[in-house]
């Protein structure tokens, strides 16, 4: 999880964080991701690599004075830019109303498509969205594996 703020500011239920952390979650506080990198290769377009996140181009911050919310303002801190490699990302920035429809298994009506968390079942728990994508892999690899034969 990288988060511009620190855990105090952190706007999720104390028990969700502890949880998340209990299950090796990595959290990089006061960084802010500001541009996601990829692998593109312009001379061959059928490259199976073009278009893999490559890593997210972050920059470190600092806590200022409260803002409109009451939790410190986070602030950048000058030339403090660095990459941190990824090979994958999943946007998490709020709690929009869910409605994709999935089934049990998290696939959508859309073949070889799956979704959870929030844009599934609404403003829920991380550890609810954590249990979905844990069951949206189990279909996702047996997706893959029925391809595969």
């Amino acid at each position: 999880v990288v988060y511009r703020r620190s855990l105090a500011e952190m706007p999720a239920r104390k028990e969700e964080v502890e949880h998340a952390m209990e299950e090796g979650i990595d959290f990089r506080l006061l960084n802010n991701p500001v541009r996601i990198l990829g692998y593109e290769n312009p001379d061959d377009r059928r490259d199976p690599k073009n278009g893999f996140v490559t890593g997210i181009e972050c920059v470190r911050m600092e806590l200022g004075e409260p803002d409109a919310s009451g939790r410190r303002r986070p602030v950048e801190v000058p030339g403090s830019e660095f990459t941190l490699d990824v090979d994958c990302v999943i946007i998490a920035i709020g709690t929009s109303p869910g409605g994709i429809i999935v089934n049990e298994d998290g696939l959508t009506s859309r073949e070889g498509v799956y979704a959870g968390g929030d844009a599934v079942t609404g403003a829920a728990t991380v550890i609810l969205a954590m249990g979905a994508g844990k069951a949206a892999a189990k279909g996702i690899d047996e997706y893959i594996m029925g391809k595969a034969e």
